[in-house]
């Protein structure tokens, strides 16, 4: 939990108000931004331990509870693989989100194997880059700008994802 996550969380559970669905809370035995082992060969399952598995999710649903307010209509997904295949399997085989929402740690930074604005592009849904130096700061993927309508962003300005520029400085 790190303060990109909480700027994306509160842009998460503002679309999810204001679209009255379901805001479901993605998490990992390790942040994805860290550098860490493969959990699995190909990115399957690698199942934790059950003592880790309640310790995890006991902590992420105790940080979200607060920051959920009066919201009610909320899931937590403990994800065992990879960041990636486990994202992909998510929506793609089972349809467990629409819109996704990440945290924009710091330009080029890692999300898996690859940097998060690689990943973020190569995702078919919509997919939002909250950060990495104000919470008004929205990067959108390509499936999110021509979606941009739909998801009515209602607040900062936003920029495509493919043009973002790093230039030396910029973490």
């Amino acid at each position: 939990m790190t303060v990109a996550g909480d700027w994306a969380f509160n842009l998460a559970l503002d679309l999810a108000v204001a679209h009255g669905v379901r805001l479901d809370i993605f998490f990992f035995p390790v942040p994805p931004s860290q550098p860490h082992t493969a959990r699995g060969r190909h990115g399957e399952l690698a199942e934790l331990p059950a003592d880790k598995k309640v310790e995890l999710e006991r902590d992420v649903r105790l940080y979200y509870d607060q920051l959920l307010g009066e919201y009610l209509n909320v899931g937590f997904r403990l994800c065992e693989g990879d960041e990636e295949p486990e994202l992909r399997r998510c929506l793609l085989i089972r349809q467990e989100y629409d819109v996704l929402v990440l945290p924009y740690e710091g330009y080029r930074c890692h999300f898996g194997s690859r940097t998060i604005e690689a990943f973020a592009e190569s995702m078919p849904c919509p997919t939002l880059l909250v950060g990495p130096e104000r919470a008004d700061q929205i990067f959108l993927n390509s499936a999110a700008t021509v979606r941009v309508d739909d998801l009515a962003l209602a607040r900062g300005e936003w920029k495509r994802l493919a043009d973002v520029e790093i230039v030396s400085g910029q973490r």
